[in-house]
C-alpha cells in the first residue's frame, strides 16, 4: 500500500502536469491541478502513517538495474547541458560538461557485493518533508488557482502559458517527493537536478530580460553545486563502494570530505552565504512559484541532505564549522531583513536566514539541536508559506509589495490581513512554535560562546524586522464597519488551511516536540554515539512548566485581541494632533481611499500623515553587507576543506 501512495506522489504530478499542458481549456487545468493537490496532501499523509509501522520503510531493486538511476542522473544533466549550449552560457556548460564526465567515473567505479541496490526509503526525517511538501506543497497549489488566473490576465508580453506553468509547477511537487525519500545517490542525484530545472523555468515564466537574468542565475549557481554534489558521491563510491546514505552513515571515519562537498553542495541549494543570490532573483517569479521554492521545496532540499548527513559524524572538527557557516548566513540574512521594505525582499532574507540556523543546529549535531531543526522545518514551511501567498494576493490588489504601502490594509482586505498577522505573529510569539526552536537553539550552543552570539544577535534582529511589519499591518486607523473582501474561493480556502494549520500547530507545540522531535532525535542519536540524551533535561525545561507558560502567553494574547480589537468604540478615539485641523471621518467618507489620518495645512491643503519604520537607509548598506558576508562565508568554506583535508 505505500508503494502506491509513493507512486502517486511521483506519477500524479507529473501526468496531470503533462496534461495540464496540453490541454487549451482553462477549467480542464484547475481541475488537473486541484486534482493533483488533493493526491499528493492525501498520499504523503498516508506514506507517512503507513510507514510509522516498520519504523523504516525501503524499497529495492536488483542490482543489474543498477542502470536506471544513473541513467536519469545522466537524462537531467543532459537537459542542463542542452539548456546551458541553447543560451549560449559557457559556465552552465562547463558544469553540466563536469557533471557528466563525474557521472561516467561514478558507473565505472567498481561497486559492494551488494545483491540488491536500496532505491527508496523512508525514515523519520523523510517523514517530516514528505509532510511539509504534501501539505504545504499542496496548498499553494490550491492557492495557485486563483492567483494565476488573475496573474495571465495581466501578465507582460512573452510570458509562457499557464499550461507550461503547470507542467513545471506539479512536477516539482513530484520531484521533491521523490528527493526526500531517495537513498540511493544517483537518484537523489536525479531528483536534485530536476528541481534545479523546475526552479530555473519557473523563475522565467514571465518572460523578459531580468526574469531571465535571474533564471539563469538559478540554473548557474545550483549546478555549480550539483558539481560539488557529484563530486562527494564519486569521493565516497570510491571509499565505501556504494551510493547509498546507508553506507556514507555507516563508515564514518573514511568519509568525512565526501560529506562536507555534500554539504556545499547543500548551501548552494539552500541559498546560504554566499550563493544567497539565486533566491533572492528567484522573487521575480509568480507569487506561488515563490511560495514553493521559499517554503516547500527547492530550498528545504538543501538543509535536508545536511540534516541527513550530520549525525553521522557526530564529533568531527568539520560539523562545528558546519555550524558557523550557518549561524554566519542566520545573522547576515536577519540583519539585511531589518534594511528592507519590500516584502518579498524580507521574507526571502527571512527564510534564507532560518535556512541558516537549520544547518547551525545540524552542525552543532546534538539531539537538542537537531530537533530544533526540525521543528524549524516544519514550522517555517507553514507559517512562511502562508505569509507568501499573503503577500502575493496584497500585491495583486494594491499594486505594491512596499511595506510602506501596507498601513491601512485591515481596513482594505481584512481577511487577507487577518491570516498575514496570524502568521507574522507565529514567526516571534508564543505559543508557536518558531520561538521554541529559536529558544532550543539557542540552548544548544550553550558551550560555544562565540556560537552563541550569533544565535542571540540573530534571533534579536528576526523580532525587529517582524515586529515593525506587524506594526504597520495594524496601523489601520478606525472604522465603523469593516468590507467583506472580495477573494478567489481556491484563493480563500489556501490561506484560510494554512492559518489554521498555523494556529493549531502553535497551540499544540510543546507537544509536538514533546512526542514528535525529541523522540526522532534521540533515536537518530542512539546510532551514532553511546551516550544517554534526555532533550528536555538538557534544555533545562519540563514538559509541564513549558506547557503551563505557552498556555497562558496564548491566553494573554486572545485577552489582547478582544478588548483592544473586538471591543474597540468610536467613543475612544482620539485623532493625534497634525499640526493642523484634522479631517473628520465623515469627511474621510467622501474622499478617495482608505487613510485614516488626514489633516488641513497652509491654504486648506489636505495632507496625508505617513508613518515610516526605520530601515536603517544610510547607515546600513545592503551591497556592503552582502560583500562582507560573502568574504567571510569564503572564508569559512576554506577553512572546512581545510580541516577535512588535513585530517
Amino acid at each position: 500500500m505505500i508503494a502506491w501512495f509513493l507512486g502517486a506522489l511521483l506519477g500524479v504530478p507529473l501526468l496531470t502536469g503533462t496534461l495540464a499542458w496540453m490541454t487549451r481549456s482553462g477549467r480542464t487545468r484547475t481541475v488537473l491541478a486541484a486534482f493533483c493537490a488533493a493526491v499528493t496532501a492525501v498520499s504523503g499523509i498516508g506514506a507517512v502513517l503507513l510507514s510509522l509501522e516498520p519504523g523504516v520503510w525501503s524499497w529495492s531493486i536488483p542490482e543489474c538495474w543498477e542502470w536506471v538511476p544513473a541513467s536519469l542522473e545522466m537524462a537531467a544533466v543532459l537537459v542542463i547541458l542542452w539548456i546551458g549550449i541553447r543560451i549560449r552560457h559557457l559556465w552552465i556548460t562547463v558544469f553540466a560538461v563536469l557533471q557528466l564526465l563525474l557521472a561516467g567515473v561514478i558507473w565505472f567505479i567498481p561497486g559492494g557485493e551488494e545483491e540488491s541496490i536500496m532505491l527508496f526509503r523512508i525514515d523519520n526525517l523523510s517523514r517530516i518533508m514528505l509532510l511539509v511538501t504534501s501539505v504545504v506543497g499542496g496548498a499553494i497549489t490550491i492557492f495557485s488557482l486563483g492567483y494565476m488566473r488573475i496573474h495571465a490576465e495581466h501578465a507582460p508580453a512573452g510570458a509562457a502559458s499557464l499550461g507550461r506553468f503547470y507542467f513545471f509547477f506539479l512536477g516539482f511537487l513530484g520531484f521533491m517527493a521523490g528527493l526526500v525519500i531517495s537513498d540511493n545517490l544517483a537518484l537523489f542525484s536525479f531528483f536534485w537536478e530536476a528541481t534545479t530545472l523546475c526552479s530555473y523555468m519557473l523563475i522565467g515564466q514571465d518572460g523578459g530580460d531580468a526574469r531571465k537574468i535571474n533564471a539563469v542565475r538559478a540554473l548557474l549557481i545550483n549546478s555549480f553545486g550539483g558539481v560539488l554534489l557529484m563530486l562527494g558521491v564519486m569521493l565516497l563510491k570510491m571509499l565505501t563502494g556504494g551510493e547509498s546514505f546507508e553506507l556514507i552513515l555507516g563508515k564514518q571515519a573514511v568519509t568525512i570530505l565526501p560529506a562536507v562537498l555534500l554539504c556545499l553542495a547543500a548551501f548552494t541549494k539552500s541559498a546560504l552565504f554566499p550563493f544567497q543570490s539565486w533566491l533572492l532573483g528567484a522573487m521575480v517569479a509568480p507569487t506561488p512559484v515563490s511560495a514553493m521554492l521559499h517554503a516547500a521545496t527547492m530550498v528545504k532540499a538543501g538543509v535536508y541532505l545536511v540534516m541527513r548527513l550530520a549525525p553521522g559524524f557526530y564529533g568531527e572538527r568539520a560539523m562545528i564549522i558546519v555550524a558557523f557557516a550557518g549561524a554566519l548566513t542566520f545573522v547576515g540574512g536577519a540583519l539585511l531583513a531589518c534594511t528592507q521594505s519590500n516584502a518579498k525582499k524580507v521574507l526571502a532574507y527571512s527564510t534564507i536566514s532560518n535556512l541558516g540556523l537549520v544547518v547551525a543546529c545540524a552542525g552543532i549535531n546534538s539531539p537538542l539541536a537537531y530537533a530544533a531543526g526540525l521543528s524549524i522545518i516544519s514550522f517555517h514551511a507553514i507559517s512562511k508559506g502562508l505569509l507568501f501567498l499573503c503577500v502575493g494576493r496584497i500585491e495583486q490588489v494594491i499594486g505594491s509589495r512596499d511595506i510602506e504601502d501596507m498601513d491601512g490594509m485591515y481596513y482594505k482586505m481584512p481577511y487577507t490581513t487577518r491570516v498575514a498577522w496570524v502568521g507574522m505573529v507565529s514567526m516571534v510569539l508564543p505559543p508557536f512554535g518558531m520561538l521554541l526552536s529559536k529558544w532550543l537553539a539557542i540552548e544548544a550552543t550553550i558551550l560555544s560562546p562565540f556560537l552563541l552570539i550569533f544565535m542571540v544577535t540573530g534571533s534579536a534582529l528576526t523580532v525587529f524586522f517582524w515586529s515593525k511589519w506587524i506594526g504597520k499591518m495594524q496601523n489601520t486607523g478606525y472604522h465603523r464597519e469593516v468590507p467583506d473582501e472580495k477573494i478567489p474561493r481556491a484563493m480563500k480556502a489556501s490561506l484560510g488551511f494554512l492559518a489554521l494549520l498555523v494556529l493549531v500547530t502553535g497551540g499544540s507545540t510543546m507537544l509536538i516536540f514533546q512526542h514528535v522531535f525529541a523522540p526522532m532525535a534521540e533515536k537518530v542519536y542512539r546510532h551514532y554515539t553511546s551516550v544517554s540524551w534526555d532533550i528536555f533535561n538538557e534544555a533545562g525545561v519540563t514538559t509541564g512548566t513549558s506547557l503551563l507558560i505557552y498556555a497562558g502567553v496564548g491566553l494573554g494574547l486572545l485577552i489582547y485581541y478582544w478588548f483592544f480589537w473586538r471591543k474597540f468604540d468610536e467613543k475612544n478615539i482620539r485623532l493625534p494632533y497634525l499640526c493642523g485641523e484634522n479631517i473628520t471621518q465623515e469627511e474621510l467618507k467622501n474622499m478617495e481611499g482608505t487613510r485614516s489620518y488626514d489633516f488641513r495645512t497652509v491654504g486648506g491643503k489636505i495632507e496625508h500623515s505617513r508613518f515610516s519604520s526605520i530601515y536603517f537607509h544610510g547607515v546600513i548598506n545592503e551591497g556592503t553587507v552582502t560583500g562582507i558576508i560573502n568574504w567571510a562565508a569564503w572564508l569559512i568554506i576554506i577553512v572546512l576543506i581545510g580541516v577535512c583535508l588535513c585530517k
